[in-house]
This record gives C-alpha cells, structure tokens and sequence, in this order.
C-alpha cells in the first residue's frame, strides 16, 4: 500500500505551515554568516520538509534568502514565480520525464506552488541560504500584486492568501 499524505504527516512530524501545507525544520547550520551591510549574522543554511496536499497551496510569498526546493514524493508540483521583469515562468518539480528535481527561487522574489491536479500530495524539501528567518518570510498582499501583475489575476486570485 502506498504511503499517503496523512502517513508522512505523521512519520516526519510535520506541522501546519502560515503559507499553506505542512512542514519540519530538520537542518539549521550552526555556521553563521553576515550579508553584506548587515550588523550581524545568522545561520549559513536552514532546511525543512515541506508537504502539500490536494487543493491546499504555499501562497505567493519571498524570503531575502535563495531557496532551494527538491522533490522527494507524490504528484508533481507547479511553482509559480513572478520575475523582476513581470513575467511568470512555472516550474514543474516532480520525478516525471518533464520534471525538475530540483528548483531554485533566487531571493526577494515573488512565488507560489500547488499541485494541479488537485489530488493527492507532493512531498519535497526547501533549503534556505543565507538560513529561513521568519522575519525575513514575506506573505504577498493580494492588492499590491495585482497592481504590478494585472495579467496575472486569475493566477494571483487563487494563490494569495491576504
């Protein structure tokens, strides 16, 4: 019997996400390291698991930090991001012959994921370096993108959590 969402919620210990799904810090590097013109340092690199479920989504957000994702398990995920020259380019992570299994969301950049077939889940983990601070981690007001990416409205209408 294949393992199910619920399965791996409960093996890995997963807990609700503020972006949507479920997640665990697994990794926070005690190196440290200080961006340029900032006063002080924080962890090189941090990890979790990440899980997504049927309709639920990681609303559109972004850190100050590259983050790193990398498939593991389930359907594969669409991660939808909104370029500094106003494009949208989606990327597919999954382990199909079309899939990446890996993505990169360089920092300060506007982004999103679902599973489109609105059924079962997608199991990954995301990197963080420079390392995740919560303080870092902006949720996007749906208003404010929809001014800068009109032609994206149906998309940002579904995936914007404020």
């Amino acid at each position: 019997m294949p393992a199910t969402a619920q399965y791996w919620i409960d093996h890995l210990q997963l807990q609700p996400h503020p972006e949507g799904g479920y997640y665990k810090e697994v990794f926070r590097s005690p190196n440290q390291v200080t961006r340029a013109g900032a006063t002080a340092g924080k962890q090189a690199c941090t990890s979790i698991y990440y899980l997504l479920e049927g309709r639920d989504f990681s609303g559109f957000h972004r850190l100050a930090s590259d983050e790193l994702w990398y498939f593991h398990k389930g359907e594969p995920l669409h991660i939808h991001v909104l370029g500094a020259d106003d494009n949208l380019t989606t990327i597919e992570l999954s382990d199909t012959l079309t899939g990446n299994l890996q993505a990169i969301i360089p920092p300060n950049t506007w982004f999103a994921a679902e599973i489109p077939s609105d059924t079962g889940f997608a199991l990954m983990s995301c990197a963080v370096a420079p390392g995740f601070d919560f303080a870092e981690f902006e949720m996007a007001k749906k208003f404010d993108l929809l001014a800068r990416y009109p032609q994206h409205a149906n998309l940002l209408d579904r995936l914007c959590r404020c």
